[in-house]
């Protein structure tokens, strides 16, 4: 119970969000971009522009709390 709470109190800035997609995104593809995350109902949603063949956006979504990637999308 005591470890479920300290999980709880966790919280991850901007510039954590933004270093956790870009070793997520780097696993698949070239970076040409990263902007700054925004926080949305506790969600970092971090837009990146990749190269794979040409520019290409991706989203990614990271809990706010955990850090935990919660989707990515083209």
């Amino acid at each position: 119970m005591g470890r479920q709470v300290a999980m709880q109190s966790i919280n991850i800035n901007s510039n954590k969000a933004k270093g956790i997609a870009e070793i997520f995104i780097e696993q698949h593809y070239s970076i040409l971009e990263i902007k700054e995350p925004a926080l949305e109902d506790g969600v970092w949603v971090v837009q990146a522009l990749v190269s794979a063949f040409g520019e290409q956006p991706r989203t990614i979504r990271i809990d706010a709390k955990t850090g935990r990637i919660i989707s990515w999308s083209k």
